[in-house]
């Protein structure tokens, strides 16, 4: 579960996130070839052989992308898990081989099928290690198919539960509260987490943690300051020149071990959904060019950068009031802040959503 971190702060609390569990995608390379005949030390005639007729290797199924591979090897693997579910009522690995399945059936967008499995292990499992995490996951189904209402009943049937367990507390509540702010609901969510805050007074930070959540939500709905720097290359960069576009503006340093572990998540985010109109604007907190120029290749990021090799002292991250990173804010397409502090799939998820709510561009009419 990622956490807020700072420079040199401490990690208390998971950050906002929708998905507790972060897929482990697996690639296998099955490889055939024919073996070479050996030829002999000597001229001996061979004797003679029934003729083989010779097989056609398996035609391999081209993919467009790598991403367009992982997704075709994910969905061959959560149809295989969920027919081992249903097939194996007793086994003894069943618990683990739903949890999976939810996982898969998350990220490939069956939410009806994520409902079904979560549904599945609260049922046979109720007491089991990942119910937290399958209630979590019942709620995001819920949510994510349309039902919000189910979704914020389920949230707060965990909200309430929680107990001792800080984290399941955190992540429900800030799953709520995102949840409440996407449907017009700020105040609701801004007064959910001072609610949250101080129901926990023995818990350190967790009032100022909270607060900080309900601080970022102020930012829904409003448009993002000007940035009024050039990019790495000399040309300015102008947000609403993005208008139309679903954009990622990134602060995170090379030095940010928390940015590094969240880039991976960025780069798939960034190849699926790039072609289809998702920009990210990277804002670099080094002060190591040299070092940022080669991560920046290394990693193959390849959006639009701002460096200007002042640190903490950014003057974007100063205007931007950055105190921590990684620290995002995704605007949607009508140029307003739509999210702040994505991690994992929520990131990918939301950008989905924003860019299928993206209205077409009119081709412009004809001069007369």
């Amino acid at each position: 579960m990622a956490g807020v971190r700072s420079g040199g702060g401490d990690t208390t609390f998971p950050a906002p996130s929708r998905d507790l569990m972060k897929p482990h995608p697996i690639l296998i390379l099955a490889l055939a070839g024919l073996v070479p005949a050996q030829a002999p030390t000597k001229s001996v005639p061979a004797a003679p052989k029934p003729a083989v007729a010779a097989q056609a290797p398996a035609a391999v199924q081209a993919h467009a992308t790598f991403a367009d591979l992982q997704r075709d090897f994910q969905a061959k693997k959560f149809a295989a898990i969920d027919a081992y579910v249903k097939t194996h009522a007793g086994a003894a690995d069943l618990a683990e081989a739903i949890v999976e399945g939810v996982q898969l059936a998350e990220t490939l967008g069956k939410h009806g099928d994520a409902l079904r499995l979560a549904d599945l292990y609260l049922q046979k499992f109720a007491d089991g290690g990942y119910a937290g995490a399958m209630q979590l996951a019942r709620a995001g189904a819920l949510r994510d198919s349309g039902d919000v209402a189910g979704a914020q009943k389920a949230l707060e049937e965990v909200i309430e539960k929680a107990g001792d367990d800080v984290n399941a507390l955190v992540e429900a509540a800030t799953t709520l509260g995102e949840l409440l702010v996407e449907n017009g609901k700020k105040e609701e969510a801004v007064e959910l987490m001072g609610v949250v805050g101080a129901s926990r007074p023995q818990v350190r930070g967790l009032k100022e943690h909270m607060a900080r959540i309900a601080e970022s939500y102020e930012l829904i709905g409003t448009e993002p300051k000007a940035i009024g720097q050039n990019d790495i290359t000399g040309k300015p960069i102008d947000l609403a020149a993005y208008k139309g576009k679903v954009v990622l503006l990134d602060f995170w340093a090379t030095w940010c071990g928390p940015c590094m572990q969240e880039l991976p998540n960025v780069l798939a985010a960034y190849e699926k959904w790039h072609g289809k109109g998702f920009e990210i604007l990277g804002i670099s907190l080094d002060e190591d060019r040299a070092k940022f120029d080669k991560v920046i290749a290394e990693k193959k990021m390849t959006w639009r950068h701002h460096y200007d090799g002042n640190g903490w002292k950014n003057e974007v991250a100063v205007a931007y009031g950055v105190q921590s990173i990684p620290a995002t804010y995704l605007i949607g397409p009508d140029g307003k802040i739509a999210a702040t502090n994505l991690r994992g799939e929520a990131l990918e998820k939301r950008v989905a959503r924003l860019l299928g709510a993206a209205e077409p561009v009119k081709p412009a009419e004809p001069k007369k």
